[in-house]
């Protein structure tokens, strides 16, 4: 890359939705630290109105944006370019990279029509910021990732990346991000890590809290694990429930357990690879963005602590 933080430019022919909606979700996930623009080789007066409904929903608003003409200096400015359907449009200069996204056009669609092309949008969108941001050593690998305390130093990132796995959908019922004095104040201080790469980034993290005041319970806590999304697929996730497994021993914890919506698969999977079991799932338990959610519970009983 030609600059520490990546230029992406999307473009598209009539900039009518597709290009605002992956510079939207650039944006909107990496908080800054990739610089976006979109453009189109000959766009719209505006947006289609589905095209801004359709991203209200997933909590991005673009309802103020306007469709920008391309030009050969935004193109030039940029270290990524990625066409949408007029990529022979597109000015091509040495050393840049480009990428053409084979995605549907939404102009002229509902909403009905516009919803998967935005999933497929924002599922493109999860690639590349793991590509761009994820960090390299020298040789080309991934930088290592160790795990220490949660402390004040670490409660921006922990609390943007808590807010990324709210935006979501598929995490928690919270709709928002909790302060830091509430977070701090209601999580146990010796259980809960961050993951962190050799450039003091946080990848992830885990906490936990006490289910019931009641004496028989004491060894009973449950807890929440989120990871980047431009850091999954890493062993980051393992590495944090490890961690809060071996802390929690150690203080004479027995059980750890956690309620997971079942859409979220991810989860799930990682729970049973470091040893959770599913207990059963609870059916229409909580309203959540206006609908009824399941809840699967998990548990894991120590075998150490009796």
């Amino acid at each position: 890359m030609s600059t520490t933080v990546p230029f992406v430019l999307f473009v598209c022919v009539h900039n009518a939705g597709r290009s605002q909606m992956a510079a939207a979700f650039l944006t909107h996930l990496t908080q800054g630290r990739i610089h976006v623009r979109s453009a189109g080789s000959a766009p719209a007066a505006a947006i289609n109105p589905a095209v801004v409904a359709a991203m209200n929903e997933v909590g991005v608003d673009i309802s103020a944006e306007i469709p920008k003409v391309l030009t050969t200096e935004a193109v030039q400015a940029s270290d990524v370019v990625i066409t949408m359907g007029c990529g022979d449009t597109c000015p091509i200069f040495p050393g840049k990279r480009y990428e053409d996204w084979q995605v549907d056009d939404p102009a002229g669609q509902g909403i009905d029509a516009v919803r998967p092309i935005r999933d497929q949008i924002k599922a493109r969108v999860h690639a590349l910021i793991t590509e761009l941001l994820t960090p390299k050593a020298a040789n080309g690998t991934d930088l290592s990732t160790r795990v220490q305390a949660m402390t004040e130093e670490h409660a921006d990132q922990v609390l943007a990346i808590y807010r990324l796995g709210i935006d979501e959908g598929q995490a928690t019922f919270e709709t928002t991000a909790p302060t830091w004095r509430h977070f701090d104040a209601t999580k146990l201080p010796d259980h809960r890590h961050v993951a962190v790469d050799d450039i003091g980034r946080v990848l992830g993290w885990v906490a936990a809290c006490a289910v019931c005041d009641r004496c028989a319970y004491a060894g009973v806590v449950e807890h929440s694990v989120y990871v980047h999304p431009d850091a999954r697929g890493r062993g980051v996730g393992s590495t944090l429930l490890q961690a809060l497994i071996a802390s929690t021993e150690a203080a004479g914890i027995w059980t750890i357990q956690s309620g997971i919506f079942p859409e979220n698969t991810a989860s799930l999977a990682l729970h049973a690879h470091v040893g959770f079991r599913v207990i059963g799932t609870r059916e229409r338990v909580g309203r959540h963005l206006g609908a009824w959610r399941d809840v699967v519970l998990v548990e894991r009983r120590s075998p150490t602590v009796t």
